[in-house]
């Protein structure tokens, strides 16, 4: 009997012709500058200097020395040789390669475990997107999505019993990478853990959701456990937990990278001051991902529980897991959306009548080449964002600067590049969302406080609020800390803008659509 070889069918392409448009959202959505310009600025360093950095270096409002942990050293390297090679379209390039590819490793995983169901997929795929589509800026956390998705599918695909047992060594390998790209590695220990959970609590039939009376292929095709195959399981995922666990210690900090965590996630000043650290926000908006979040963990949870697809023991683990740990910060989201949707696809898939797999048809080659010719025609160097505006100015792109359409509007090319070219004396105060791009642009100018939230204390950030409340409390910051000059956003600063233009002594001196530089009026031009 000949294998029957794999043939590409409407199905397939109806959930390539979503995952092509998250491409090119992500393609003309430009890059912010938060959290991206200081990481590769520690990148740069690393690589100029050949060790790992492990001080502030870029604020004066504490010593130069004081510590600080860059534990996304490996992030911070390939952002600065992707920008090293191909400049800020290499940055835009790496970003839409790692969201697509992580949306498509768990695209790939949901077809199999649905038998091919495209329509669910693709359903799945859209709630997953819309719930976590704020978060794909550039940063570790997006690199770190690729191996967070593999250790997501390895799993799966052991559980519904389609990898062998031997695919377990992978999840340390992986465990490794991930790591010293992000911090978010500590899920992938949970989700390794939580499994391992499962397998013992539930055994692989019933984990992989193969007790379930809904028609079409069964995630599994195992059988009942006996005894010694159940130990023989439990054996195996606790020496793939064990040595992933081990793995993670590969990292400058070693066993420290445990505490590490513990300190972020006990960080008052995150929990309290930063949006992405507070629950996602409840708002019947469509254009709220913090909407499409709660739809999916709403409708999940009720089709887990009276839909014609029973759980297993793993995927109850995950999404409560996953669940509570979004509900109680939105910068979880992402992760819970991507790890649950080929569950996600597995109930919509129970809910569709049975019918025989959809057979290849010849229109599904052409348009496979139309699509693939849409992401050549996206590539960054083309800047697909100009067609937004054609004949205007695009508002949502940088004021000036080349690739001035790759970077959001909130990136200060113009105002970093008068400022190198007329240096002001004294000491330099920014808004935090505009201080990345200037220690990357200007590490010589080091600024009051960045966006590296967790290494000034309490006092730093009490004040750095105060001087951005614009009123005569900022005054006399400013003038205790010997500020002269100042980069303000035209949005976040408003009253900080208009308190220095009432003010005698201060005066513009740069100004675009988006940020402004006032300095003092005695100071050299």
């Amino acid at each position: 009997m000949t294998k029957q070889r794999a043939a590409l069918t409407m199905d397939h392409l109806l959930v390539a012709t979503l995952l092509a448009l998250v491409w090119l959202f992500i393609s003309i959505l430009p890059l912010p500058p938060n959290d991206l310009w200081w990481h590769m600025a520690a990148g740069r360093a690393m690589l100029q200097e050949g060790a790992w950095i492990t001080t502030n270096r870029w604020a004066y409002t504490l010593p130069a020395d004081a510590p600080y942990v860059y534990q996304s050293w490996l992030s911070e390297v390939l952002m600065y040789l992707a920008w090293q090679v191909a400049g800020t379209p290499g940055l835009m390039l790496l970003r839409t390669l790692c969201v697509t590819l992580g949306h498509a490793l768990l695209a790939w995983h949901a077809m199999r475990r649905t038998g091919g169901a495209g329509k669910a997929v693709a359903l799945a795929l859209l709630l997953t997107v819309l719930a976590g589509w704020d978060n794909w800026t550039l940063r570790p956390q997006t690199l770190a999505l690729v191996p967070g998705a593999v250790l997501v599918v390895v799993l799966g695909e052991i559980l519904d019993g389609r990898f062998g047992r031997r695919w377990l060594a992978a999840l340390p390998l992986t465990m490794l990478v991930w790591v010293n790209l992000h911090g978010s590695f500590i899920l992938g220990l949970a989700l390794i853990g939580l499994a391992w959970l499962g397998v013992v609590a539930g055994g692989w039939s019933s984990v992989a959701g193969g007790s379930s009376s809904a028609p079409g292929p069964r995630p599994s095709a195992l059988g009942p456990l006996s005894l010694a195959l159940r130990l023989s399981l439990a054996r195996d995922f606790t020496l793939a937990a064990a040595v992933s666990a081990l793995a993670v210690c590969i990292h400058p900090l070693g066993l420290g990278i445990f505490g590490y965590v513990a300190d972020m996630l006990g960080n008052a000043e995150l929990q309290e001051r930063f949006v992405e650290w507070q629950p996602p926000r409840n708002a019947p908006d469509p254009l709220n991902t913090g909407f499409w979040f709660y739809l999916v963990l709403f409708l999940l949870a009720a089709l887990m529980a009276g839909g014609r697809r029973r759980p297993g023991a793993v995927e109850v683990l995950w999404f409560c897991g996953l669940g509570w740990l979004a509900v109680d910060a939105g910068r979880y989201v992402i992760w819970f959306a991507l790890a649950l949707a080929p569950l996600l696809a597995a109930q919509f898939g129970a809910l569709l009548p049975a019918r025989a797999p959809a057979a290849p048809r010849p229109i599904a080659i052409g348009y496979g080449i139309a699509l693939l010719a849409l992401l050549v025609a996206t590539l960054p160097w083309f800047e697909p964002g100009r067609a937004l505006a054609p004949d205007g100015e695009l508002r949502i792109a940088a004021a000036s600067g080349p690739y001035r359409t790759l970077l959001s509007s909130t990136t200060p090319v113009g105002a970093a590049e008068w400022l190198a070219a007329n240096p002001q004396p004294g000491r330099f105060w920014a808004d935090m969302s505009l201080t990345s791009y200037t220690i990357w642009r200007l590490p010589e100018l080091q600024v009051f406080a960045d966006l590296r939230v967790e290494l000034f204390p309490r006092a730093v950030w009490d004040e750095y609020f105060a001087i951005a409340r614009g009123d005569q409390a900022s005054l006399a910051l400013i003038e205790r800390w010997g500020i002269t000059h100042l980069l303000l956003d035209r949005g976040y600063n408003q009253p900080l803008i208009e308190l220095l233009a009432d003010t005698s002594g201060w005066c513009e001196r740069y100004a675009d659509r988006t940020s402004v530089v006032y300095a003092r009026c005695n100071t050299t031009r």
